[in-house]
């Protein structure tokens, strides 16, 4: 029962599409008056952690029988609180192949429609667009919050709800040690963007009806969120990774050449890849003693994730503080695997979503030989980053980051602006640009409710020595 999606009357499904039926209708002249048959509407999970809609009918010769059968299964749908029966929903048309509004009218709205779903959908027109709407608007006959967009669409809802909740509750989003509040409504994320790392880590895969239905289901969980600050502001809350030196390259170097689409990131990858160029950085970290290597995958009911929500673990007490220097050609602050078609396992496939902790993976700077071979890593469906033997990975609560000047810059006192411009990379936040090199991220454990099923695949043999 858990898996169905709604129950309709067959004599009248026509009807019911156009107008919202409550009891079936009971004039001696209608054709349904004794209806003999109705469809159920249900949902089938399939390999790759893909879920697809089915229906069956059902008959039976005494009408009594069948709008029994109707009243107690939407009875019990009814009594699933947690599904949401209305919705605010953004459609980027501009994300990834511009598919946006395609996936509404084909995928998603049949099957809100199917589920009695009452959706209000808005086109978002430009950057912050939705964060904006989110901050100003009446949520307050909404149950849910969904947008259909890539991994930047979905942190301008995250950024809208989170910030929207602190004002009302009077918190200084831009006080590093704030605890920042959770938003009362549950995100749901649809993928139409170019990478979708959030939606593959989450649901498995990035099938569009696979999130449509977690959607309808309405199961959701914790998702840790991490801010990141500079000079005392907030600059950004994310979900997904924040990178710095080659992807904040590419990310910066890709909007010259929006034109070419998604392959715009190849493109610029090649480049920036051929460049080989090194940052160098401190980083100060306080360190969670699992590390990612050593810890299991997160998967549905992860009890790692469920210690953390209940916060039985006391982490002041089991973490310390580590710094690392170097020259960096990576330095990655991930929130979840962040894999996705193009790498399945991510940069980091043991990260949790809901452990309080984000996983900083730091490539040092070497050869354009061990460069390629992390890339080829990140394809890899079995191979990970961690044994690399210029990868180190930490997993931490909270992280600095501070570039330093290079001997050179030290020495010259006649340093160009421009020069100096060009011996630091920005921040890759969640496919979008932060030009402060020097950040502070803070990890909030399970600040947002996401709905989804989780991907249900088999543990690997690992063992976790947490």
């Amino acid at each position: 029962m858990t898996d169905v999606l709604a129950v309709r009357y067959g004599d009248d499904w026509i009807h019911e599409v156009n107008v919202k039926e409550k009891q079936p209708p009971t004039s001696p002249t209608s054709p349904t008056v004794c209806p003999t048959n109705f469809i159920l509407h249900y949902a089938v999970p399939g390999p790759k952690n893909k879920w697809s809609h089915h229906s069956v009918t059902m008959s039976h010769t005494d009408p009594r029988q069948v709008a029994s059968w109707v009243k107690t299964i939407r009875n019990y749908l009814m009594g699933l609180s947690h599904r949401p029966r209305k919705i605010l929903l953004f459609v980027n048309p501009f994300g990834g192949k511009k598919k946006g509004l395609k996936i509404w009218e084909k995928d998603v709205q049949p099957l809100m429609t199917i589920a009695g779903i009452d959706t209000k959908m808005l086109v978002t027109e430009r950057v912050g667009h939705a964060r904006d709407t989110l901050l100003s608007a009446d949520l307050s006959d909404f149950h849910a919050v969904v947008c259909i967009g890539g991994d930047g669409t979905l942190a301008e809802v995250i950024n809208g709800l989170v910030l929207r909740a602190s004002r009302d509750r009077q918190i200084d989003p831009n006080n590093s040690e704030a605890d920042l509040p959770t938003p009362r409504l549950p995100i749901g994320v649809i993928p139409s963007g170019s990478t979708d790392t959030v939606a593959y880590s989450l649901h498995g895969t990035t099938d569009v009806q696979t999130a449509a239905i977690h959607i309808i289901f309405g199961d959701n969980t914790g998702l840790d969120i991490s801010s990141v600050h500079s000079d005392r502001r907030l600059l950004r809350l994310y979900a997904s990774m924040l990178s710095y030196g080659y992807l904040g390259d590419v990310i910066r170097d890709s909007e010259k050449f929006r034109w070419m689409g998604p392959q715009r990131y190849d493109y610029s990858g090649f480049k920036k890849i051929v460049a080989n160029k090194g940052y160098e950085g401190e980083i100060h970290l306080l360190s969670d003693p699992c590390h990612p290597a050593t810890s299991t995958r997160c998967i549905k009911n992860c009890t790692r994730c469920l210690q953390h929500m209940h916060n039985s673990i006391p982490d002041k007490e089991i973490s310390r503080w580590l710094t690392v220097r170097g020259k960096f050609f990576m330095v990655n602050g991930a929130n979840l695997s962040c894999g996705c078609s193009r790498s399945p396992m991510g940069f980091s496939p043991h990260c949790h979503v809901g452990d309080g902790c984000v996983d900083v993976i730091l490539v040092r700077h070497t050869s354009f030989f061990n460069n390629i071979r992390m890339l080829l890593r990140l394809s890899s469906k079995q191979k990970t980053l961690y044994d690399l033997p210029f990868v180190e990975v930490y997993r931490a609560r909270e992280f600095t980051f501070r570039a330093l000047p290079t001997l050179h810059m030290q020495s010259s006192n006649e340093i160009s602006n421009r020069y100096l411009k060009s011996s630091l990379s920005v921040w890759n936040c969640d496919g979008e640009v932060i030009d402060s090199s020097n950040v502070k991220i803070r990890v909030h454990c399970q600040l947002v409710n996401v709905f989804t099923r989780r991907a249900q695949e088999p543990v690997h043999d690992r063992t976790c020595f947490c």
